[in-house]
């Protein structure tokens, strides 16, 4: 059954809501969504019955952006770098988000499936660049990870959101040195 207008409108606005609190940090309590969504808590509840359900929603929202920016970019050898700057980008706006997502929580299942379909993303667009020996051939999956954790750790240095940036694209840009084929 589809949804009402204002009730499409309204969990827009708690997300957007959520987007923007978890791009600050990932101490978010649910009234603060509901109030900066400027609906009542019974709405919000309503849409996601709790924190973990949110967090679910925002990541997957998150994965499924980047499912669309490696299909746009599929058997272009230079895929891999825009997917991994995709990656890295949102690691950044989404600092919070990603804190939250390492938490043990009742979404463990949900996010091992995500955690499965992003892997499967990266290795695509892996496996395409070091057949155009655009990347190392010993690069793997699991340095792809290393890098994203690199960054993660970047990130936890900086306090603001342009730190944050910053602190990113610098590790990316160092990262992406080690990546190419000597």
């Amino acid at each position: 059954m589809p949804q009402r207008r204002d009730a499409r409108r309204n969990r827009e606005a708690i997300l957007e809501a959520a987007r923007e609190l978890f791009a600050e940090s990932g101490d978010v309590a649910m009234y603060e969504v509901a109030r900066r969504a400027g609906v009542g808590q019974a709405t919000l509840y309503r849409n996601f019955p709790d924190r973990d359900a949110l967090i679910a929603a925002l990541s997957l929202e998150w994965l499924d952006n980047l499912e669309r920016v490696g299909a746009e970019r599929a058997g272009d050898p230079d895929g891999f770098f825009v997917l991994l700057r995709a990656i890295v980008e949102s690691q950044a706006q989404f600092h919070g988000l990603v804190d939250c997502a390492k938490e043990p929580s009742a979404l463990a299942s949900e996010l091992e499936l995500a955690q499965q379909r992003l892997a499967q993303l990266i290795a695509g667009a892996l496996r395409d660049a070091k057949s155009a020996a655009l990347v190392r051939d010993d690069l793997s999956l699991e340095d792809v990870f290393l890098v994203m954790a690199m960054v993660e750790g970047a990130l936890s240095r900086e306090a603001d959101a342009a730190g944050r940036r910053v602190a990113a694209a610098r590790v990316l840009a160092l990262a992406l040195d080690g990546l190419s084929p000597a």
